[in-house]
């Protein structure tokens, strides 16, 4: 919500609703938001967006009003509501479900009070067989207060779980009525954080699912439903795995195939359409969402007699789901294929099958429709199964002139990190990519990458790049500097893998995503003659409970070489704070290494050098 580009901070913005739930899962819901406008300001036109799913509710504002400090109301007109078409290309509506409407409030003084009413009535439940939501109290809001009042069959299983919110309920003859309800949230929202607000902002939860087995049972079976093996479909998964008798080569084919030619539409799962296409019909159009891409994937996989299962789990900034089972905040579908203990993203566009990225890893998910228990949680690959390492071998010339090469290579979640920029790179101009990459690190010059196609199979990826510094000719007279790092595409030792290493106003209070993992980094740096080496900083070694580091410097001739290596054993994918307080210390001396100095002495003056004034000072 946005009043004319003023953020909602600074209103006051209460809100009050009447849930009352059929048996089928379905409800209906009356709503009250009112909106407070801070005290100073101009007066303007307040435009109040209202969303809803078209496919799953209607949605009519049944009241609109501003109410004035001197008791004036003014009554907003029908003429003042009107539905926001969608924006996106003709695929985006196709998938689309979200909806939204705008209700302009004109000539709105400071200090007034805006009201608007509406009332949704409930076409069918988002998943068959039961109710749920899920409401998130942003801290960016300026909330008053925040209460519902929610009434479902006495007979229907209720679970509900709060965060921030107080809870009451009634038996009121048939039917039991809970009152949730949240005052002012007290504390500052920290303007820089790591996990989302389903992890951090109040909250409540509520369904009538017995339980996530029976969440799972009703979900999985929509999605599965369209994943028919029909002719079509079985002609394709022959073809695409002809002479191919070997089970993992026949799933590794299936998932290239799906994950290579079919068009994704970024529309978010939170906001689609709640049923997928028909395999044989996303077959045919060669585009989909994301459960569409699942459903195909899976009945081509069912076509050559390989078990797939759908998995639901949130695969962006959060790592906590409701206890009660419900759909948010979960917003993305992989595939578990049980035989070959895989998991499958075919929406990725470069992860190889069975390597998920670190979005992915150590998420609760739920399994649709499998053997076992429908909660789970993804595995987090060991500290030898995440692995980057980077070479960077350089030369400085006696003209000034810095050429080198950079070799990144990243295996299990580094690889699918090292593919994508590779395709984000393969889209576009590599030279272009390497100059705003090295303009990005303070080190200006040009450069060129080449790399296999992000898409080839293995658990392991790499990607090369040459580049060309601008002139260092004051260096050749004597100075300290950090050595380049060149064209690396991924984190220097000791930054991700325990959160971030140095980010600008982070709490320590705030937890962060945390993995094990291994980072190796060597950079080599040969001088031209008539150089040496001055001071090389001392070796560092460090061992923890949680990490280990290993830093070493050499010296041969006119050569140096750093090699750092730093190896996080924590279990993630989440640190909190008292594991970050413990580590805080040791991350420091570890930053403090990375970014350490090194030294060249002039032995003699090369012929056109520039004068020794311009060199860099001690």
């Amino acid at each position: 919500m946005a009043v004319n580009g003023t953020a909602e901070a600074e209103a006051e913005v209460s809100t009050a609703s009447k849930w009352i739930v059929a048996e089928d899962g379905t409800a209906v819901v009356e709503a009250e938001i009112s909106m407070r406008l801070p005290k100073t300001g101009a007066t303007r036109a307040v435009r109040v967006p209202l969303i809803w799913f078209a496919s799953l509710e209607t949605l009519a504002v049944t009241h609109a009003r501003i109410e004035k400090r001197d008791g004036r109301v003014t009554p907003i007109g029908t003429a003042a509501v009107r539905e926001d078409p969608p924006m996106g290309d003709r695929h985006f509506h196709e998938y689309s479900d979200l909806r939204r409407m705008i209700v302009t409030f004109p000539g709105a003084d400071p200090d007034d009070l805006l009201v608007v009413r509406t009332r949704r009535e409930g076409i069918r439940p988002l998943v068959p067989g039961g109710f749920m939501t899920a409401p998130i109290l942003a801290r960016s809001v300026g909330w008053e207060e925040s209460d519902h009042t929610i009434s479902v069959p006495s007979k229907l299983p209720f679970h509900i779980e709060t965060r921030g919110f107080d809870h009451q309920s009634e038996i009121i003859l048939d039917r039991t009525v809970h009152y949730i309800r949240s005052q002012k949230p007290t504390g500052a929202a920290r303007d820089v954080t790591i996990l989302g607000q389903f992890d951090r902002q109040p909250r409540f939860a509520v369904s009538t699912f017995r339980d996530w087995d029976d969440f799972a049972r009703s979900y999985g079976g929509m999605l599965t439903a369209h994943a028919t093996v029909t002719p079509a479909v079985r002609a394709m998964a022959v073809k695409l795995t002809q002479g191919q008798e070997n089970t993992g080569e026949q799933a590794r084919l299936l998932y290239e195939w799906v994950r290579d030619h079919i068009q994704r539409v970024p529309v978010p799962l939170d906001e689609s359409r709640p049923e997928p296409h028909d395999a044989e019909t996303v077959l045919t159009n060669r585009y989909a969402d994301n459960k569409d891409l699942v459903v195909l994937l899976r009945a081509l996989l069912a076509a050559r007699g390989i078990a797939a299962e759908p998995v639901l789990l949130n695969a962006s900034d959060t790592a906590t789901i409701a206890g009660p089972p419900n759909l948010r905040p979960m917003n993305h579908l992989i595939l578990f294929l049980p035989d070959l203990n895989l998991y499958a993203d075919p929406s990725l566009g470069t992860s190889p099958l069975g390597v998920l990225p670190f979005q992915d890893i150590g998420k609760p998910a739920i399994h649709l429709g499998g053997a076992g228990p429908a909660r789970r949680t993804i595995p987090i690959p060991a500290a030898g199964e995440s692995v980057s390492e980077t070479k960077t071998v350089m030369t400085l010339a006696g003209d000034g002139a810095l050429t080198g090469t950079t070799t990144t290579t990243g295996h299990g979640p580094f690889s699918t990190w090292v593919r994508s920029v590779a395709r984000a790179i393969e889209t576009g101009n590599s030279a272009a990519a390497a100059v705003t990459l090295l303009r990005q690190r303070g080190t200006p010059g040009t450069g060129d990458f080449s790399f296999p196609s992000p898409g080839t199979p293995g658990r392991e990826y790499t990607m090369t790049g040459t580049f060309r510094l601008t002139n260092q000719m004051p260096l050749l007279h004597g100075g300290y500097f950090a050595p380049w790092t060149g064209l690396r595409v991924v984190p220097r030792p000791g930054e991700f893998l325990a959160g971030p290493s140095a980010m600008k106003g982070l709490d320590m209070g705030e937890p962060v995503f945390c993995y094990p993992g291994t980072q190796r980094e060597t950079l080599t740096l040969t001088l031209p003659a008539g150089r040496e080496m001055g001071t090389v900083p001392k070796a560092l070694a460090i061992d923890t409970p949680f990490v280990r580091y290993r830093s070493h410097w050499a010296v041969e001739g006119l050569q140096v070489t750093v090699t750092r290596e730093f190896v996080s054993t924590l279990p993630g994918p989440v640190c909190e704070k008292a594991v970050r307080a413990r580590l805080d210390e040791v991350m420091r001396q570890i930053h403090a290494d990375v970014t350490s100095q090194i030294g060249i002495q002039m032995n003699t003056v090369p012929p056109g050098a520039d004068d020794p004034d311009d060199a860099p000072k001690n």
